[in-house]
């Protein structure tokens, strides 16, 4: 056994420019969201537009989920919660009403094979029952309009 100091092996610079750009790419195509098509500019403007639709004291949280946008709606104060919880067709219908018009900005911002989804939220428990994909909403509302 010798009591030498271990010898470290000095990169080059070509060879840590090599590695940095290897790590970047790998970056890119894995971690990014951007590199999946999740735009932060598309939590942001569904995040207003769900906010500027529902009472002030609702809290509204957006994220990136499976490839969609889900928005999970928390009504505020507890009693109201808890009296549309109970009443899911009500519950579901105000879920739809939220989801944004085929003309608005949240849909020039997410892909074509994405969605905007929403869930709404009581007590800590997401209402995956009621959970309503708002493409295929808008779309069915549209043709009944017709």
């Amino acid at each position: 056994m010798s009591n030498q100091a271990p010898r470290f092996h000095k990169r080059g610079s070509e060879e840590v420019v090599l590695l940095r750009c290897v790590a970047l790419l790998a970056f890119l195509a894995v971690g990014s969201p951007l590199a999946s098509g999740e735009s932060a500019d598309a939590v942001g403007s569904l995040t207003r537009e769900l906010k500027a639709h529902v009472p002030p004291q609702w809290q509204v949280r957006v994220r990136w989920r499976d490839g969609n946008l889900l928005a999970s709606i928390t009504p505020l104060p507890y009693d109201t919660a808890f009296k549309l919880w109970y009443e899911p067709e009500k519950l579901h219908q105000m879920i739809v009403d939220l989801c944004p018009k085929p003309t608005e900005e949240i849909w020039t911002l997410i892909g074509a094979r994405q969605d905007v989804v929403l869930e709404p939220t009581v007590g800590g428990k997401s209402g995956v029952e009621v959970r309503v994909a708002c493409r295929a909403a808008t779309r069915s509302a549209a043709a009944r309009e017709r």
